[in-house]
């Protein structure tokens, strides 16, 4: 059985990382980083095999970040409590972990298993990604056999050929209803980023945006 400590640096095509001392308690008062390297050209797929944190609804006491990229990378979600992920996936080939502790009650912690895939393998299968075809099709994870995995974001790069238009149509939309869709919304940018000042629209509910 591996020995798990607190962060390190991993690289290969695949490979575990798990909370230190795993399958024991983890310790209070403790912040420790894994830092996730795949072969150049790849994206880091990251499965939750097993989840023991603190419960709590948002996640303030103890938590595992997940960043795409090592530095300023943006967060992909955070997670606690028993209920595992669907599989998170960088957008480049390096991804940072990253769980915190506070002084109370603890778990067994996590162990997950990275591996490295193609980029376009991201759309279909995984959460985000990027679709430069003409036309396609994505869905959120588990659908439709399951609700959305909580705690995650998914972000979706449409390309469209040059001098060409993109038609974006919802065919089922079912996500969390707030009057300002404050909680699960889906947002849609004009442009490859994520501006505010870019937004089209922000939707939640179970009506697809016209």
């Amino acid at each position: 059985r591996p020995t798990f400590t607190c962060g390190g640096v991993v690289s290969g095509e695949s490979g575990f990382i798990g909370s230190e001392g795993f399958p024991g308690v983890y310790p209070p008062n403790s912040k420790c980083t894994w830092k996730i390297t795949v072969p150049e050209g790849k994206v880091v797929v990251l499965s939750f095999r097993y989840l023991d944190l603190e419960s709590d609804n948002l996640c303030r006491y103890d938590f595992v970040d997940i960043y795409s990229g090592h530095a300023n990378g943006q967060r992909i979600g955070r997670f606690c409590g028993t209920v595992k992920p669907g599989a998170l996936v960088s957008s480049s080939n390096k991804m940072l972990v990253q769980m915190t502790s506070d002084a109370n009650t603890a778990g067994s912690g996590f162990i997950a298993k990275f591996s490295a895939a193609e980029p376009h393998e991201r759309g279909d299968r995984y959460c985000g990604g990027r679709l430069d075809k003409p036309s396609g099709s994505f869905h959120t994870p588990n659908w439709p056999e399951r609700d959305y995995p909580a705690g995650v974001t998914c972000s979706w790069h449409i390309v469209a050929p040059k001098n060409r238009l993109i038609e974006l149509k919802f065919e089922k939309f079912d996500v969390e209803r707030d009057n300002y869709c404050r909680y699960d919304y889906v947002a849609v940018f004009n442009g490859g980023e994520m501006n505010d000042a870019k937004r089209i629209g922000k939707y939640c509910g179970d009506s697809p945006p016209a």
